[in-house]
């Protein structure tokens, strides 16, 4: 199966962030919206990171209260892994092992990005799928 595939149902769409946001709202939104990454996008909408829950204690635990006054630019993982839709489940599954991460951007085109894709959203089709075969 392809990720393409998993969109279909899931449908695209992300909650993005710019790059000189504030961590306090930075934080807010992550809460608000009840997940635990947003896709850091510049001021040309072009994806230049990724803030995570992980990115976020980090920096607390570097920086102290601090950390609300700085930029999410400042902690951000700048290097992200992603994947294209075409890529298949069992691709995208092993890219999160190897990289130790628990979500992964979908770029179409090479730099248009459709999606985020979670762990969670590829383990609960693995679960499905052992359903349908018993």
């Amino acid at each position: 199966m392809q990720i393409a595939e998993i969109l279909g149902y899931k449908g695209v769409g992300v909650i993005a962030l710019r790059s000189d946001t504030a961590m306090s709202e930075a934080a807010l939104l992550l809460s608000e919206q009840a997940i635990g990454v947003a896709v850091v996008v510049d001021a040309d909408d072009f994806m230049c990171g990724i803030l995570s829950e992980r990115d976020i204690t980090r920096g607390l635990a570097q920086h102290g209260a601090t950390v609300a006054q700085m930029r999410v630019e400042d902690l951000m993982t700048r290097d992200v892994v992603s994947c294209n839709p075409d890529c298949t489940v069992d691709d995208a599954l092993a890219l999160m092992r190897k990289h130790n991460i628990r979500h992964l951007p979908v770029i179409e085109e090479e730099t248009h990005l459709i999606a985020l894709i979670s762990m969670r959203d590829l383990l609960d089709l693995e679960k499905e799928d052992l359903r349908e075969a018993s």
